[in-house]
């Protein structure tokens, strides 16, 4: 089964972003396992233990770039949406992310970086 982890600030965004994400699939007819971590902790331990089918980043300054470049450290093929208060742009593209997204965005948004994740992957 694909998985897709989620980072966000707050578990309400969080939830937002898994709801927009299942949404675009379910259009699609893909129903991917969606794990959602406000705890960088947890989601650290967790890219440790098996590497995800992709992820979505959503955290603010340093702890979205820290985020991106660990879970590159790690798997350095993993799809990689990243969405960010500060414009780190020219990260997001070192770091060979499919799409970055400054805030504030909208589930639109998600979905052109969605979109281009599946062109860029199997599912």
């Amino acid at each position: 089964m694909y998985r897709i982890v989620i980072i966000a600030e707050n578990f309400d965004f969080g939830a937002s972003l898994a709801g927009w994400t299942e949404r675009f699939f379910a259009g699609k007819g893909l129903f991917p396992r969606i794990d959602l971590y406000e705890s960088e902790e947890k989601f650290y331990i967790e890219l440790r233990e098996k590497a995800p089918g992709g992820v979505i980043i959503a955290l603010p300054g340093v702890a979205g770039l820290n985020a991106a470049e660990h879970l590159r450290s790690l798997w350095s093929e993993c799809g990689l949406i990243w969405c960010s208060d500060l414009d780190f742009s020219l990260h997001a593209y070192r770091l060979r992310a499919e799409y970055f997204i400054k805030a504030p965005f909208v589930e639109t948004e998600l979905a052109e970086g969605l979109s281009r994740w599946m062109k860029n992957r199997r599912f």
